[in-house]
């Protein structure tokens, strides 16, 4: 009989201790299940906005934080349940945490509005007055508001300080060669045009390494003077192959006692087309065109690429002091000026 009895007692005491564990076991799992469900939770709006570069662990640990949901683990782990090809679209969601997990996944497809992102190029060698035209053809601003935010120093790189002690009465664009030719993707709606400049300025700082600004220190260039020299190769050279060449050219000039004018073309038709700045002197003309000042201008033509930049650092080893190209862009060098003149008439530029 005391068996029976003891035998009831401990099958009551586990239907106690299984009910109880059951019951907390329900009780934990059941902010979870109305979450899942959207019973009884707060009447709580939050306007979410997915960007291009978010992931999808970063929006759901955001919908976490703000309340709409209770785990972002729980929630991620339904959508690739029910979910397998959820596509995240960029947008702007006006969401509530009094939605269940379905209705959320639905909202997520349908964004209030999308967001837009615009992409363009900007070629090697392009100025900043024809960077500005890209910048407006994409419809991010005005090639007048790029240009404002482009004549400026207050950006923080490294390489702004010296730019800043060049004659300012001299210089055209203040950033001109810094704007680095790439492609570039911005957020339509918001994206403003020093964020632009600015976003140009770190990629060139973030390819024009320290290591690349020792080696033209080394070979006695600043960098305002790299890129100056650079920009001078990029007008010049039709391609990779005659960069090196062209580099060596106004490197022997550059060394030499009589032959200091680099006598660089584009340069004069730079120098020209600044005439519009408020600014505009015959110093500023003066200080760009290679006919004009001895050596290298006051500050960089256009905005040249890696390729240019790594000639200037490397030329060819050669004794050349003119170059010239004919209409099918086949460079000629030689080391005379006679020489060069024969060539000319040569190749048909020059008429007898």
């Amino acid at each position: 009989m005391k068996k029976k009895v003891l035998i009831i007692v401990l099958s009551a005491i586990i239907v106690v201790a299984l009910g109880v564990f059951a019951g907390i076991k329900i009780a934990d799992y059941l902010p979870y299940y109305n979450d899942k469900t959207g019973r009884h939770q707060q009447d709580l709006e939050y306007v979410l906005t997915i960007e291009k570069s978010d992931f999808e662990n970063e929006v759901a640990i955001s919908l976490e934080n703000e309340g709409v949901i209770v785990s972002a683990v729980r929630f991620l782990g339904y959508i690739h349940k029910h979910y397998p090809n959820f596509v995240w679209y960029n947008g702007v969601y006006t969401l509530n945490a009094n939605m269940s997990y379905e209705e959320l996944c639905k909202k997520l497809q349908s964004p209030d509005y999308k967001i837009e992102y615009i992409k363009f190029t900007v070629p090697e060698g392009k100025n900043i007055a024809g960077i500005s035209k890209i910048v407006e053809e994409s419809g991010l601003c005005s090639a007048e508001e790029f240009l404002q935010a482009a004549d400026s120093y207050d950006y923080e790189y490294s390489f702004i300080d010296e730019l800043k002690k060049r004659d300012q009465s001299k210089i055209g664009y203040k950033l001109e060669g810094f704007l680095f030719p790439a492609t570039y993707e911005f957020r339509k709606d918001t994206v403003t045009p020093r964020e632009i400049v600015d976003q140009m300025l770190s990629a060139f700082e973030g390819y024009v390494t320290e290591d690349i600004i020792t080696k033209a220190a080394d070979k006695g260039l600043t960098v305002n003077e790299l890129i100056t020299f650079a920009s001078l190769i990029q007008a010049e050279a039709f391609s990779k192959e005659s960069m090196t060449g062209v580099s060596s050219v106004f490197w022997n000039r550059l060394n030499s006692q009589s032959l200091k004018r680099l006598q660089s073309d584009p340069t004069t038709t730079y120098a020209k087309s600044l005439k519009d700045l408020p600014g505009y002197s015959q110093a500023m003309y003066d200080s760009y065109d290679t006919y004009t000042c001895s050596g290298l201008p006051v500050g960089p033509t256009n905005c040249p690429g890696m390729d240019t930049i790594t000639a200037v650092l490397n030329p060819d080893d050669t004794d050349y002091y003119y170059f010239v190209t004919d209409k099918d862009g086949n460079f000629y060098y030689n080391e005379t000026y006679d020489k060069h003149v024969e060539t000319c008439y040569a190749i048909g530029l020059w008429k007898k």
